[in-house]
């Protein structure tokens, strides 16, 4: 069908609905427009719609509906797996990226376009801040709508428990907005439950006053490894929710490869200090970078380590803690990287958000956990295949120790048996409000974790 719709004049009917710009193949942009921060992800869309307005949104998803061409949305576009590019017509976002910030609330009207860094940047001349990510240029939508996990994750919960309210544009093209008094079952949807049931196309964000952290990289040799985790494992018990610890390996430019522990302090500084202070004392300290920064210096740490063009691959899964076996695992089935940009990050769970019941919101995981990602990075002259089964092969040695199901951001198409697993007791529950809110499956390739041919029993 796409490939009828590439040279079809029916999409001038699409383009003259629009105030933003409508990119069909033959443009000489189009490939510009088209590229995701994954470069791996190759998807020609039969046309991609860059809306400027929600009005736009509400045109291309009835145009679309009525043409019968599969649907996408693209936000920010820090797509690993590909979701945000169908075959047919991708909704484009990335011009809709206006922050406003209610000082007085303390909240933050953010459009679906917004990155992590515009947002921080405009919270912080505030004072304010809420739970982010920590690449700068992932999108804030698609970030959220997942679930969020973040280095402020202790204190204030996952982003999507700072999440207020948001305007969503439905199958039928109605723009409704959603929160605790307005479609509260599509707000408990929306928080966690990804974009399978409409187009974000604006959320609200609640705020908290955070002007420095305490934060910073501690690096350690290889060798030492067993020894600091096991050590790391226990202290994880004893903290306070102020401090939430990103833990990884990482491959060094001389090429060494090296364990990384990325705390992160949010309260008094002093406090911080004697917070952090053991983990120097779990084995032989590298690099000690830990300072005191803004909370928009931490979210650039990062940035140099994932540019956009590279091709990226991720595997998820979900663990208790630092186990022997899982220690032995990530060391020996995780390293040699097949490639020195390839990186393991477990991202620390606990305090504010594990205070939150499981049947709260859509994302069901609520107990003290890492999530492990296994990013596999390689430069696009590369041959793939080995960097693809180096993250398969650690995930499958992982997942017999690991938790059921996996962060559905990071689960891949051909992961399907695991959604179910990943919400648990929620599934039944978010069938039903894609059958109430979009049941013709318009957003099938949005966010695939529903399967089609699960909407009938």
């Amino acid at each position: 069908m796409t490939t009828t719709y590439h040279h079809s004049a029916a999409f001038n009917d699409l383009a003259a609905l629009l105030t933003g710009q409508l990119f069909l193949p033959q443009a000489a942009d189009y490939e510009q427009v088209r590229q995701l921060w994954n470069g791996k992800v190759k998807t020609q869309p039969a046309a991609i719609a860059r809306c400027l307005t929600v009005q736009d949104v509400i045109h291309t998803v009835r145009w679309t509906r009525t043409h019968g061409l599969p649907l996408s949305v693209r936000a920010g576009g820090h797509d690993t797996a590909g979701r945000a590019l169908s075959e047919g017509v991708v909704i484009d976002l990335s011009q809709m990226r206006t922050v406003t910030v209610d000082p007085d609330q303390r909240t933050a009207h953010v459009q679906a376009g917004a990155t992590i860094s515009e947002l921080i940047e405009t919270t912080t001349q505030y004072g304010l801040v809420t739970s982010t990510g920590t690449c700068s240029a992932v999108g804030m939508a698609g970030f959220t709508l997942g679930g969020g996990y973040s280095p402020l994750t202790g204190a204030y919960g996952l982003g999507i428990d700072n999440l207020l309210s948001a305007q969503v544009v439905t199958a039928d093209g109605q723009l409704l907005t959603a929160n605790a008094e307005e479609h509260p079952d599509l707000m408990w949807g929306l928080r966690g439950g990804g974009g399978n049931f409409g187009v974000v196309v604006s959320l609200e964000y609640r705020l908290h006053p955070l002007t420095t952290v305490l934060s910073g990289m501690l690096l350690y040799p290889l060798g030492e490894a067993k020894t600091v985790l096991r050590r790391l494992n226990d202290f994880m018990a004893t903290i306070p929710d102020e401090l939430t610890i990103l833990s990884g390996f990482i491959q060094m430019p001389e090429g060494a490869t090296v364990l990384l522990l990325l705390p992160l302090y949010c309260g008094e500084s002093a406090a911080g200090e004697q917070a952090i202070a053991p983990l120097r004392t779990f084995g032989t300290v590298l690099v000690d970078q830990v300072q005191s920064m803004t909370y928009r210096e931490f979210i650039h740490l990062w940035d140099a380590n994932a540019p956009k063009g590279r091709h990226y691959y991720a595997k998820t899964q979900s663990i208790k803690g630092f186990q022997p076996e899982i220690i032995d695992t990530l060391i020996e089935q995780g390293l040699p990287f097949s490639s020195p940009f390839s990186f393991i990050a477990l991202h620390h769970f606990h305090g504010a958000a594990s205070r939150v019941g499981a049947s709260e919101t859509a994302f069901a995981l609520r107990q003290d956990h890492l999530m492990v990602e296994l990013i596999a990075a390689w430069e696009p002259q590369d041959d793939e295949q080995r960097h693809l089964q180096w993250a398969q092969n650690i995930s499958r040695s992982l997942a017999p120790y690991a938790l059921k199901g996996g962060y559905i951001s990071l689960l891949n198409q051909e992961e399907q048996e695991r959604v179910r697993l990943a919400f648990g007791s929620n599934y039944e529950r978010l069938l039903d409000l894609k059958r109430k809110y979009d049941p013709d499956d318009v957003f099938r390739s949005t966010i695939g974790h529903l399967a089609p041919n699960s909407l009938t029993r």
